[in-house]
Order: C-alpha cells, then sequence, then structure tokens
C-alpha cells in the first residue's frame, strides 16, 4: 500500500522531450563549466603574495578545517552578518534555503528517477512532499520580499536591469513548479497529495477553471517546458552575473580566515626586489585568494552604505570598487586611472566598515591600501600628505615638530622616563597626538593624573618614542612604516615592561595587531580599558552624587570596529554616574558598527576639497541625540570632532576625552 503513495517522475513526458531536455542541460552545464574555468583561469593570474616567505600573514591565518566548518555555519548557514539587517536576513533565509531544499528535492527525485535507490513513495514521500511545498512557497514569497527591498528599503542592494531579471527568472520558476504540481494533481486528485498544500490548492483553482483529466495534459506539457527553460537560463547565466557568488562566496568564505581589518599584510623588501613590484598596479597582482574573494561579491551594497566617504559623496564606493577590479579580465593592464580614480583611493579613511559589514568576508580595506602602495611607489602621494609622510621620516612624528619635544607635554607633572626608570609595570605610549598637539596634550595630562591618583607604577619612553607608523603604512608609504616600526621595536627591547597603555587608538592598535609581525609583541590596553581595570580595582575613587547631562560616546574605529572593544568606554562612564548607563545617549551607528570620524587613513593629512565632510556629518549625528557632551577615545577623533563642534559653536557640546571625563570626577584625598 506504501508503494501506491508516490508519483510518477516524469510524468506526462514523451520519449522525445526528454531527449531535448538533456541536450538543453548537456549545453547549459557546458556554458555554466564554461563560465567557472574562466573565473577559476582568471584566479591562476593574481600574484605570489609579497609578505615575509611568500606569506600573506606569516605563521598566521591558517585555513583549519575546524575554521572551515565554523565559518561556513556561521556566515554560510546562520548568516550572521546578513542578521544585522533583520528584515533581509529574514527574506535571505527564506529564499537561501528555499533554494537548498528545492535543489535536494530535484536530486533525490533523480536518483529515485535512475534507478540508484528507491525511497520516494510512503510516508518519505508525504514528508518530502510537503517539505518541499513549504519551503517552496518560502522561497516565492522571499523573492517578493527582495523586490519591494529594492523598490523601498534604505539599504537595497544593486537594482540593475540584469539583477532585477534574475529575480523574475527565479520567480518564474519557482511560480511554474508550483503549476506543474498542480496541473499534475488536477488530473487525478489522489487524497494523499493533500501534504503537498501550495500543490493542491493550485490544483483548486485549475479544476474551477476547468482543467481538469484529459484537459490537463498539453498544458501540463507547456509549463513544464517553460519551467525547465527557465532552470537551464538559470545555469547558463550563473557565472556571468551576480548568481556567482552561489558558487563562489561559500568557497571563499571556507578558505578565507575572517578578515583582520585592523591589520596589514606586511612586505618584504626581498619580494619587492624580487617581482620589481610595490603595492597592486593590475588585477594580476593581486594574489588569487584576492581574485577568488572579489567574485564573491553579492552585490548587496552593505559595504557601500557604511562608508562614511560614500555617505559624504566621495567618489568611492567599496562594491564599485571591488566589482570594477573583478570586471577588468585583463591582467596585464592597469587598474589606475581607468577604471579606478586616486581620488577614489583616497577617499578611504580605512574605518573598516566595508570589512565588517561584508557578508561573504571580502577585504575591501586591504585591496584599496595595496592599490594606494602603488601610487606611493610612483610617486603619486596626495599633495598634503606628501608633508606628513616627509615628516614622519626625517622627525619620527607627522607634525615635523622636533624629536627633543615629544615630552614637553610633561612639564611639571614629574612624570618619569624609561631612561630613568628602566623598569616598570605600565609603559606609557603617549603618541605623536598625545605629544605635540596642544588639545591632545590635555587628554595625556588627564591620563597621567589618573594615573598618579591610582598608584599605577608607569614611565615613558619620552625622546625616544616615535610615530607608529600608521598613518605612513594606511597611505602606502610600507617603507616609511616599516623604518619607525623597527625603531620602535628596538627601543622597547631595551626596557623592562608588563603592559603598554595608549591613549591613541591607532597606536594601540598599531602595537597590539602589526608590530607582533616585526617581533614586537606586547600587551597593548587601550586607556579606556585600562581606566576601567582601575576603577573595577577599586584603585579610583570618584567623587559621589555627580549630576551629569546626557552623554553620547562616539566610538573610534581603531577601538570599537577593527578591535571589537565597544565596552570600556561605556563601563566607565556609567561608573562615573554611580554605576548607571541611563545618561548615556547612543547615535543610531555605534558600537562596532560606529561611523568614523574621517582622519583615518592618512586623511587627517589630507586636503578636504569636497564641502561634505565627513567629521561634520558624523557631528550632526552625535548632535542628533540631544547630549550634551561627545565622549570619545582617540586623539584623530578628538581632532575632528572638535573641528566640527568650532564649526558649530551654538550647540553648546563639549567634546572630551573618556580620560578627561574621569580625571574631572577623581576624589580629592582624605586630609
Amino acid at each position: 500500500m506504501d508503494e501506491q503513495v508516490t508519483r510518477e517522475i516524469m510524468w506526462n513526458i514523451g520519449t522525445g522531450t526528454k531527449v531535448a531536455m538533456y541536450t538543453l542541460f548537456v549545453i547549459s552545464s557546458a556554458i555554466l563549466a564554461y563560465g567557472v574555468f574562466r573565473r577559476f583561469r582568471f584566479w591562476r593570474h593574481g600574484a605570489t603574495p609579497q609578505g615575509a616567505a611568500g606569506e600573506d600573514s606569516p605563521g598566521k591565518n591558517r585555513v583549519t578545517v575546524g575554521g572551515v566548518l565554523q565559518r561556513l555555519g556561521k556566515h554560510v548557514l546562520l548568516e550572521a552578518r546578513i542578521a544585522r539587517l533583520p528584515s533581509a536576513w529574514i527574506s535571505h533565509m527564506m529564499l537561501f534555503y528555499g533554494f537548498i531544499v528545492l535543489f535536494i528535492g530535484t536530486v533525490l527525485v533523480a536518483i529515485e528517477h535512475y534507478g540508484i535507490l528507491h525511497f520516494f513513495y510512503g510516508r518519505f514521500y508525504l514528508v518530502a512532499s510537503f517539505l518541499l511545498d513549504l519551503f517552496g512557497l518560502g522561497f516565492v514569497i522571499a523573492l517578493g520580499l527582495a523586490m519591494s527591498r529594492r523598490a523601498f528599503s534604505r539599504v537595497r542592494p544593486s537594482s540593475k536591469p540584469v539583477d532585477a531579471a534574475i529575480l523574475w527568472l527565479l520567480l518564474l520558476i519557482g511560480v511554474t513548479g508550483f503549476a506543474i504540481e498542480g496541473l499534475r494533481i488536477a488530473y487525478d486528485r489522489p487524497e494523499f497529495e493533500t501534504v503537498s498544500f501550495v500543490g493542491w490548492l493550485a490544483a483548486d483553482g485549475f479544476q474551477a477553471s476547468g482543467l481538469s483529466g484529459e484537459v490537463v495534459l498539453p498544458w501540463h506539457r507547456a509549463v513544464w517546458w517553460l519551467h525547465m527553460v527557465a532552470v537551464f537560463v538559470f545555469l547558463s547565466i550563473v557565472p556571468y552575473t551576480k548568481l556567482l557568488h552561489l558558487l563562489v562566496a561559500p568557497l571563499n568564505i571556507a578558505l578565507t580566515p575572517e578578515p583582520r581589518s585592523g591589520r596589514l599584510s606586511p612586505v618584504s623588501l626581498e619580494a619587492v626586489e624580487a617581482t620589481g613590484r610595490f603595492g597592486v598596479e593590475k588585477s594580476g597582482d593581486f594574489t588569487p585568494g584576492q581574485l577568488l574573494s572579489f567574485d564573491a561579491c553579492t552585490h548587496c551594497r552593505r559595504c557601500e552604505s557604511a562608508c562614511p566617504a560614500f555617505a559624504t559623496d566621495k567618489p568611492l564606493s567599496p562594491m564599485r570598487l571591488i566589482l570594477d577590479v573583478a570586471a577588468h579580465r585583463d591582467a596585464g593592464t592597469s587598474l589606475h586611472g581607468k577604471p579606478i580614480s586616486a581620488e577614489t583611493l583616497w577617499a578611504c579613511t580605512t574605518c573598516g566598515a566595508c570589512v565588517y559589514q561584508c557578508p561573504v568576508l571580502i577585504n575591501h580595506l586591504a585591496a584599496i591600501v595595496d592599490m594606494r602602495r602603488f601610487l606611493v611607489g610612483e610617486g603619486q602621494v596626495l599633495g598634503s600628505s606628501q608633508s606628513a609622510l616627509r615628516s614622519i621620516a626625517a622627525t619620527g612624528n607627522p607634525w615635523g615638530l622636533p624629536q627633543d619635544e615629544r615630552a614637553d607635554w610633561a612639564d611639571g607633572l614629574s612624570v618619569p622616563t624609561t631612561d630613568e626608570k628602566p623598569q616598570t609595570e605600565i609603559l606609557l605610549w603617549v603618541g605623536c597626538a598625545g605629544s605635540y598637539d596642544r588639545r591632545n596634550q590635555q587628554v595625556t595630562r588627564a591620563l597621567v593624573k589618573i594615573f598618579v591618583a591610582a598608584g599605577v607604577d608607569y614611565a615613558i619612553l619620552g625622546k625616544k618614542e616615535r610615530c607608529t607608523g600608521d598613518p605612513a603604512r594606511r597611505i602606502g608609504d610600507e617603507f616609511t612604516f616599516l623604518e619607525q616600526a623597527q625603531h620602535n621595536v628596538e627601543s622597547l627591547a631595551q626596557v623592562g615592561f608588563q603592559r603598554v597603555v595608549t591613549q591613541c587608538a591607532h597606536c594601540f592598535n598599531t602595537l597590539k595587531n602589526e608590530y607582533p609581525d616585526f617581533g614586537g609583541q606586547y600587551d597593548v590596553v587601550h586607556h579606556t580599558q585600562f581606566i576601567r581595570e582601575l576603577i573595577d580595582a577599586g584603585r579610583l575613587k570618584l567623587k559621589s552624587g555627580a549630576n551629569h547631562a546626557p552623554w553620547t560616546i562616539h566610538d573610534p574605529c581603531y577601538v570599537a570596529r577593527h578591535n571589537q572593544m565597544p565596552d570600556p568606554p561605556r563601563a566607565v562612564l556609567a561608573a562615573l554616574d554611580g554605576g548607571s548607563a541611563l545618561r548615556i545617549v547612543e547615535p543610531e551607528q555605534h558600537g562596532e558598527a560606529t561611523f568614523c570620524c574621517g582622519a583615518g587613513g592618512g586623511r587627517m593629512w589630507m586636503e578636504e576639497d569636497i564641502d561634505k565632510r565627513v567629521n561634520f556629518t558624523r557631528w550632526q549625528q552625535l548632535k542628533q541625540t540631544g547630549a550634551r557632551t561627545v565622549a570619545t577615545g582617540c586623539p584623530y577623533c578628538m581632532t575632528m570632532l572638535d573641528d566640527a563642534s568650532k564649526n558649530d559653536e551654538s550647540s553648546g557640546i563639549d567634546v572630551k576625552d573618556v580620560a578627561e571625563l574621569v580625571a574631572e570626577q577623581i576624589a580629592e584625598p582624605d586630609v
């Protein structure tokens, strides 16, 4: 009896039709295979990485089975990054799992049809039929949601005509699939087919229109052909459209450890001398892994919607840049000028928002810096940043001020140097801004006040400290960065300390994530982390009963996003407010999703030629919170937001570092 609960596979399809179907299948599969082979050949044109010993990440980012499974589960099965936009995640999960289940169903039917196994009957048939209808319905509904998102959503995927055509093609496949099922059921209405609830309802509709019995047969064959042609067209266009990501995205996720956006891959002098190239001029200068990742792009525009340069009308769309490289099939011709202008590359603030948002783990930031390295090698540096690079190389700081003045900020504070105190618990890394910039000198002095009040054992390098090289590296001048890194690593090797504390988000990131590639292995702590530790340990006595106006927090990209540390400043401000975080009013973009101040990537030293500035845009976002104080934890952010506040003097909003807010609340010692 159970074996009667089934259906005839390829019902109502004659031998000649089957031959035609298999012929079209072979043709479409050949077109698919050729397209994939063409992309594979393009990836193979990629160059050897210029890192030490030919490795992109020496000793790190190894591909392991555990890592592959973890990433596939997180980013393919759960789509963790798409989940940051719930409406898009729901529709994409329905679309993805609908597609997967329908594909599995097709494979199972083929296995049964070719006699490999015999199982498509009875309870298995009933369960399978129900699930196929359920997930197929989700597939069709998801396509409708995707179409509506393209029409109405603030953050919507690429909406080129071909992309819209793909959605209609998929919808045609889904709808005709249900129509075929409905017509088959309408022929003789077997009672057990009620489990195919969508097909059963379709059969009701067909019968109401007079389609039942023998009348169904020609209609069924016609719709079946429409469905099959749509499927074969779909197979044929996969490698030539955005559908390529169906194949490449899981492969890229499997092979690519999650990008460490706070760390750029080193370039060895030996590799440059051996290859005769520095940075990326042509698409063939990218590594095979990078080229593969570019083809994984889903055209979703999440990178573009998060990019501060794009939001302020700069000529940079991270998505468009990646697609332009992927479309530039001639690996021997230059990418620079056309299709990718220097202005596009210089617009990047290296904030990492694109990398953070990308659901398929593309590292746009690394690609941009790689291309900047070529521009620097060719002497094509944006004019106003050239002087900063010269100053870093000549004087050890981008301001070009004398090294002898690096510790002048400490006049009157009795701050110990490592010359006087070669063994210390905490090495306070002041940074160039904290040493030379008058506004940020106040932050350094506030941090020293905290150290003294908490009884911290600390010292500074003083005149031996130089720029970490962060601006040079992100502008693309790897060799100036390397000179600074080697000097600082040598200086630090002569000192005994347990931890490095710095108030500069960029120094923090570089010392923590990039100096290990050059022998500098340190326990590096951002000052907001350290202040939180001091408060939690009871080492700082704060005034009680303070009545603060609402605060808002501007999260530095190089702390909150690149290093996934949005919590410390919030914990510190909550402690200042008696343990309550109620007075912290968050802007829409905060935490790891923060909006850049506009100073990163060397843009602190680049002239702003366009009226709509990133820091002004961020200021308006912070102003809309209604807060009276903006708290931050980075001298770059302090400079940019302070500049924006002076342009909006009527706002009455103060910009302060977290250290300054804490220093103001330190209780006087009991007499």
